[in-house]
């Protein structure tokens, strides 16, 4: 015993007991945000130079990009207009020699020199001269000679044009006047007007420009360069494109940045924009100084920036990788000092609450063997009487030592087995000796690993709750006992009650024989008939008080019954109606009694007849229903009716709410019986009316 007690002082010398451990902080707050500030600022140095260079990078490709559509542009440009002035050239000579020839008669013969032009002019596929009133006078192809053209609008442009030649609108086919439209195939019409004299037009050379020939130079630059070069119209009209572009000729944008603010500011420049097929471009455009004519090279914004974007990949992504281990490791750091902080601001915290709880704390080591406490707050100090000196390094046991066997210990062995939790209560001894009863809840503490390490025991004395918890359970019982026995007696005085009742009528009834007139006097009814009358009445009371008490008695528990059978019994109880006073649909099996099934529609039935309206004559409809495993009965009559304020009070014991001699029959406890022995079911009973035009009782019962 003496060395059990050194090693219980030795480990009580060692054990820490934490409200009393000084805890110094490991790292300052200024440190934590010192290293922050270091390591964010480095990873910003780093990311705002290499997203700087980038930028730059980015800004001088897309120079670069603008400056290679620029002097595309210039080239293209001089180029078309070249071929423009030669075929201006070609329609010029045409003119004249139309004019020498004469332009009265219905043709003229310019097949030889015209062909002889168009050699140097391949990109003309077609030449025509047209008088004013759109009489055919000469074509190359030999197609509309003879024929006649539709000149009116084209007419009406040379008018409204300062230039004498005229450039149309693309029109789909290889020729004018063609019927034959050639699949992909595509002209531009040109046209240059024959003056008289007097300045009026006389006639028109009309050409058809194949857009092939800018169609084979534009796409060899799309091919070269990726670009997009397209020709069009001052005013907006698609007449030639590079295969880029997704759109034929006579295609005119719906909103495009290029005519609808660039041409307006400046004859030629470059600008970045979405365009008609969604695609952001750098673009440059210049006009011809000959023709209203606009060249426009769009070079995709993602080929101008793809060596760019590779740069991107090849230097953005380490460096962006450096920035994001720096930036990591520097909230590691700092999340692990901060946690080290909050640890130890916890510890203090979590030390002075347990110190200040008002229910017992005990923390025992898992690792040892026996369970050692390892920490007992002041709360358990004050509960159990004991010191921590005295409770550190001894297991918890030693408060129930002289009472090993409580049903609580079991439960605690088996959750230390498995690892769970537990509460239960416990019957422990004070340092001083006296009882009392502790709530202990044991709770595991487990390591990282899943391993545990440590057991939190919480008490609470519950000496004054289970005192007087014992005291209500007496006084339950003791109610209990007294309600049954006040059940019990009320259900035999009412049973013996009946005999004396049954004599006193009996006894009246002789009495009546004997005086020969019936016990009258010189007025009114006699003593014999009141007294017959009054223990008829009692009777009936107490056969109702009878049953009434005997329904909690008799519970309907797999009971089966047959409301068909139940209703055709009351039916023959009860007194003859008229007939078709009842309606009733067939009616199921229901889980009660059949007694107590026949006696629950002889009720409701006989009230209907007994509140029956004289005015009108007794009807009564039946319906049920099944609806979330209950049958639901409705027994609906044309009575007088019932309000609603006195719904709840029908169903009370000896209620009566009519006190006429012709409504006086019955005791007041039928309807109290029926909810009684509807709710005993497991059902529920009520009745709906208006107050006028009758009745509605509706149960519910279970389904058999």
């Amino acid at each position: 015993m003496t060395g059990k007690r050194n090693n219980h002082d030795a480990s009580s010398a060692t054990a820490p007991i934490l409200r009393r451990v000084p805890v110094k902080p490991l790292y300052s707050t200024t440190l934590i945000r010192l290293v922050g500030v270091f390591g964010i600022t480095v990873a910003l140095v780093v990311a705002i130079a290499t997203g700087a260079a980038l930028l730059a990078g980015r800004q001088e490709a897309v120079t670069s990009a603008r400056d290679i559509t620029a002097s595309l542009a210039r080239p293209l440009t001089e180029a078309v207009a070249r071929s423009f002035n030669s075929i201006d050239v070609t329609l010029a000579s045409v003119a004249d020699l139309a004019r020498e020839s004469g332009l009265a008669g219905d043709a003229i013969d310019l097949v030889r020199p015209v062909a002889q032009r168009l050699v140097f002019t391949p990109h003309l596929r077609q030449v025509l001269v047209v008088a004013a009133d759109g009489r055919v006078l000469f074509d190359s192809a030999n197609i509309l000679t003879g024929g006649r053209l539709d000149v009116a609008a084209t007419l009406e442009d040379h008018r409204r044009m300062p230039r004498p030649l005229v450039i149309g609108i693309p029109v789909a086919g290889r020729y004018i006047g063609g019927e034959a439209k050639a699949a992909g195939q595509s002209l531009i019409p040109v046209s240059r007007a024959i003056l008289h004299s007097d300045g009026a037009i006389a006639a028109l050379v009309v050409a058809a420009v194949n857009p092939e020939h800018f169609h084979g130079s534009f796409d060899a630059l799309r091919m070269q360069s990726g670009v997009r070069v397209q020709l069009w119209r001052f005013d907006g009209i698609l007449l030639a494109s590079s295969d880029g572009g997704g759109v034929s000729p006579g295609f005119i944008p719906a909103d495009a940045a290029l005519f609808k603010s660039h041409l307006k500011a400046s004859e030629m420049g470059t600008f970045i924009d979405d365009d008609h097929d969604g695609v952001r471009r750098i673009t440059s455009y210049r006009t011809t100084l000959s023709w209203p004519l606009v060249i426009s090279v769009g070079l995709p914004m993602d080929r101008a920036l793809a060596n760019w974007r590779a740069n991107v990949a090849n230097v953005g992504w380490p460096v962006g990788l450096v920035t994001l281990v720096v930036l990591g490791f520097t909230v590691l750091l700092m999340r692990t000092l901060a946690r080290r902080a909050r640890d130890e601001a916890t510890l203090r915290l979590s030390d002075r609450v347990l110190a200040n709880v008002s229910n017992g704390v005990t923390i025992a080591d898992a690792q040892s063997g026996d369970l050692p406490l390892l920490y007992v707050n002041p709360a358990f100090e004050r509960i159990t009487g004991y010191s921590a000196g005295e409770a550190l390094g001894r297991n918890a046991r030693f408060l129930h030592a002289d009472e090993a066997d409580q049903e609580g210990l079991d439960a605690i062995r088996v959750a230390l087995a498995e690892g769970s939790a537990v509460t239960v209560k416990l019957r422990n001894t004070r340092a001083d000796g006296g009882r009392f009863w502790n709530q202990v809840s044991l709770t595991p503490v487990r390591n990282p690993a899943g391993t545990i390490t440590h057991w939190v025991g919480v008490q609470r004395d519950i000496t004054n709750e289970e005192e007087s918890r014992a005291a209500l359970a007496a006084a339950y019982d003791d109610v209990a006992r007294y309600s049954a026995d006040l059940e019990r007696f009320s259900f035999v005085l009412a049973h013996h009650l009946q005999e004396p009742a049954r004599q006193m009528r009996l006894q009246a009834q002789i009495l009546q024989q004997q005086t020969g007139n019936g016990g009258r006097g010189d007025g009114g009814s006699g003593p014999a008939s009141l007294i017959i009358d009054a223990s008829a009445r009692l009777i009936e009371l107490l056969r109702d008080v009878q049953a009434y008490l005997a329904v909690e008695r008799h519970a309907p528990k797999g009971a089966v019954g047959s409301a068909q059978q139940a209703l055709e019994s009351a039916v023959r109880r009860l007194e003859a109606q008229e007939d078709g006073w009842l309606e009733a649909v067939p009616l199921p099996h229901v889980a009660l009694p059949q007694k107590q099934l026949d006696d629950l529609f002889e009720i409701i039935l006989e009230n209907a007849i007994r509140f029956r309206h004289p005015g009108r004559g007794l009807r009564v409809r039946i319906s049920v229903v099944f609806d979330e495993g209950k049958w639901r009965f409705r027994i609906a009559d044309n009575g007088i009716g019932v309000e609603s304020c006195y719904f709840e009070r029908i169903f009370v014991p000896l209620e009566r709410l009519h006190h006429d001699t012709e409504r006086s029959g019955g005791t007041g406890i039928g309807l109290a019986i029926a909810r009684k022995t509807v709710e005993a079911a497991g059902g529920r009973i009520w009745v709906e009316s208006d107050g006028a035009s009758g009745s509605t009782f509706v149960f519910t019962l279970p389904g058999a």
